[in-house]
């Protein structure tokens, strides 16, 4: 089985891993500092200071750290490829690469700068700081210890003359490097300063992992909680939804049931009202009527009920077609124009010649217009109700305005909801009429919204709605 991860595939790294991996990139790069300063101190103290030591060493070994540095970066470019399980025991491995290599690097270095001598001796502390950040207290101390041995050894050959010592001329005494007394003080110093910095490090670095892990598996709990509040929450939804279907194809059904015996009783009305079956008395003609009256407010309720589930379930949008707005207000309007007059009301119409057709149900449009202005004749006692329509850069703005009895401002949060009727009116209703028009409206892509009092007139209701346009709409001219 590969330890890689195929290429079409993404994840996620966990915040330690993200870190690790990070803090891996920064050695790389730190290391090409660490080989610019050890060339730029080199120089300073050859030519600045007049420290005499042969440099070709030095240089030698920074093209050896350079070498490696590069190998150790294309190892780390490899690690995001890693399967996740890996990540962790891989970072550490070449962690432990890296401040191996360095440490014998700067061993080396060492002797070929005065050994002993050299007070960069002391930068074996920097590494073990750097290894306790991504390893365990374990392998820090075991690299504290190899510092130390590889101290001990150059120490150890130079004083006992097994290799040469390199004496730093004009920086110290040639001899200063067998000064037992000294050097084993030094040593004890190195020792001290490293093991130190080992278990402060290590120690600090332990209890941030420690707590970095408890975020993340805090981190994970929360997410699963979440997730599981979100399925439940979508379990339910999808429920709600069903029983919302289920319900509307009940109301449509029992809606269509009780239309049709409806329809029946109301035509035996009317036939016993226009004398087709004999002649009644004025009393029972009141009472005839009256129930006519009853039947016709619920053959409305039913048409209303029955138009919520075409809606809902988007019977609507088959319906639709280019259609033009133009004429299906006027054809609105042609049936509305008697009952303005019975009021006394003016209805004022605004229709710009050269409408661009849109794409609708022209049946639904017009009975948005019926709707809106049927409620203004209700609630206008007297006055004028404007129709009127405006084309815009994008959409077609249709506006109907009344000078009516206006609407509470307490009941317009609630106005476009089934069934509810404004505290402030008498005549009855179903209460489902703008909340059909709501609904026409938005299955045609538009939206409605309501002005009470109507800023123009200070009065009365305005009610807007707007239609969008096809990117590529017409004219057409009338």
């Amino acid at each position: 089985m590969s330890n890689r991860i195929p290429v079409t595939e993404e994840t996620e790294r966990t915040p330690e891993e993200q870190t690790l991996i990070m803090r891996l990139r920064v050695f790389n790069n730190m290391r090409w500092f660490a080989i610019l300063g050890v060339i730029i101190v080199t120089l300073t103290a050859r030519y600045a200071f007049h420290i005499g030591f042969p440099t070709p060493p030095i240089y030698i070994i920074c093209v050896f750290m350079a070498l490696y540095n590069l190998l150790l970066m294309w190892q780390v470019k490899g690690i995001d490829k890693l399967q996740p399980h890996l990540i962790i025991p891989r970072v550490r491995k070449y962690t432990y690469m890296h401040i191996l290599l360095d440490m014998v690097a700067l061993t080396v270095l060492l002797h070929f700068s005065g050994g002993i001598e050299n007070p960069f001796i002391f930068f074996f502390v920097l590494h073990i700081i750097l290894a306790s950040i991504g390893l365990n207290y374990r392998i820090v101390y075991l690299l504290s210890t190899i510092a130390m041995a590889l101290v001990i050894l150059l120490v150890s050959l130079e004083y006992t003359e097994v290799i040469p010592h390199v004496n730093l001329e004009g920086f110290v005494l040639p001899t200063r490097y067998q000064e037992y007394p000294r050097v084993l003080s030094e040593v004890i110093a190195l020792a001290v300063l490293l093991y130190g910095a080992t278990y402060v490090t290590t120690s600090v670095a332990g209890e941030l992992r420690k707590r970095q892990r408890q975020i993340v598996a805090l981190r994970e709990r929360l997410l699963r909680e979440k997730n599981g509040e979100l399925k439940r929450a979508s379990n339910e939804i999808a429920q709600l939804e069903e029983e919302k279907n289920r319900f509307l194809r009940f109301i449509g059904i029992a809606a269509h049931d009780l239309k049709a015996p409806l329809t029946a009783i109301q035509g035996f009305l009317w036939v016993i009202l226009g004398g087709f079956a004999g002649k009644i008395t004025d009393k029972q003609k009141n009472m005839l009527e009256r129930s006519s009256r009853r039947i016709n407010e619920l053959l409305t309720l039913i048409s209303d009920l029955l138009d919520i589930p075409r809606i809902e379930t988007g019977q609507i949008v088959q319906e639709m077609k280019e259609v033009s707005l133009r004429q299906a207000i006027k054809n609105s309007l042609d049936s509305q124009r008697s009952l303005a007059q019975e009021k006394g009301i003016k209805l004022k119409v605004e229709l710009p010649e050269g409408l661009p057709k849109i794409k609708g149900s022209s049946s639904r449009l017009q009975q948005v217009i019926t709707n809106l202005v049927n409620n203004a004749i209700n609630y206008t006692p007297e006055g004028t109700i404007t129709v009127r329509v405006q084309e815009r850069s994008k959409d077609l703005l249709v506006e109907v305005i009344d000078t009516g009895i206006g609407i509470p401002p307490e009941d317009m949060p609630q106005l476009f909801e089934d069934f509810f009727r404004a505290s402030n009116v008498e005549v009855k209703g179903t209460g489902l009429g703008l909340s059909i028009t709501k609904r026409i409206v938005e299955a045609h892509g538009g939206s409605i919204w309501v002005e009470s009092p109507c800023s123009e007139t200070n009065s009365g209701t305005k009610f807007s709605f707007n239609l969008p346009k096809p990117s590529n709409a017409k004219r057409r001219k009338r």
